[in-house]
This record gives C-alpha cells, structure tokens and sequence, in this order.
C-alpha cells in the first residue's frame, strides 16, 4: 500500500505522455510553397523560403499549439530552422472543427533551403 501513490502517479504520468504523443501525430500540415528569397547585409546573406500552412485536428479533443513548432525539411532530411511565423500556427488552441492558416519562413545560411519541401510539426523544438 505504501507504494500505491508513486504507481498512481507512475501511471498518469504515462497516461499524459501517451496523450501528448498521439495529439503529435493526429495534426496534418498542409504546406504550399510560397516564396523564396534572400537578405543580405555587406558580405553576410541569409537565404529564406515561405510556405502557407494550414494545420487540422484530426481528433476530438482541443491541442495546445504552443506544445509544437514547424520545421522544414529537404528530400535528404536536411532540417530548416523557422524564421518567422504566423502566431496562429504556434499558439492557442487547435480545434476539431477550426483549423488554422498563417506563413512560415524558414532561412539558412546556405541556398540549400531552397530545397525544402516538406514541413512537418514537431514536439522538438530546441
């Protein structure tokens, strides 16, 4: 019986976890390429490509989008930081019947960031 709060706890802690996951994977992004584009300032250049994204919830319960990030990816699985994006796709709540729509940019150093493709949302956000 002494045991019996930490295996409580144990298993909630395991119940929120699991939720936390699905909720990752039942969000669909929807991405269309918008724009490509450079910023140069003397000899430094940042290289950006914008995308308009949608986000849906695919299930009942509500997604707190500050949990999750958006990143860009390449055929090669290069990985694009986010630069600047829309509040509407990173906070709030994501309802079932309300999905939302807002840019995003993503920029490197080098124009390899005009390979990007495929954007995806993430529980990895550092």
């Amino acid at each position: 019986m002494k045991n019996l709060p930490f295996i409580t706890s144990l298993a909630l802690t395991c119940i929120s976890i699991t939720t936390y996951a699905n909720s990752l994977s039942n969000i669909a992004v929807y991405s269309t390429e918008k724009s490509t584009g450079s910023i140069t300032i003397g000899n430094n250049a940042i290289y950006t490509k914008t995308f308009e994204v949608s986000l849906a919830n695919l299930t009942s319960e509500n997604v707190n989008l500050s949990n999750f990030c958006l990143k860009a990816y390449s055929p090669d699985l290069k990985v694009f930081k986010l630069d600047t994006v829309d509040e509407s796709l990173t906070s709030g709540s994501l309802s079932r019947q309300k999905p939302v729509k807002g840019i995003a940019m993503f920029s490197s150093d080098s124009n390899a960031v005009y390979n990007a493709h495929l954007i995806k949302i993430s529980n990895n956000c550092k």
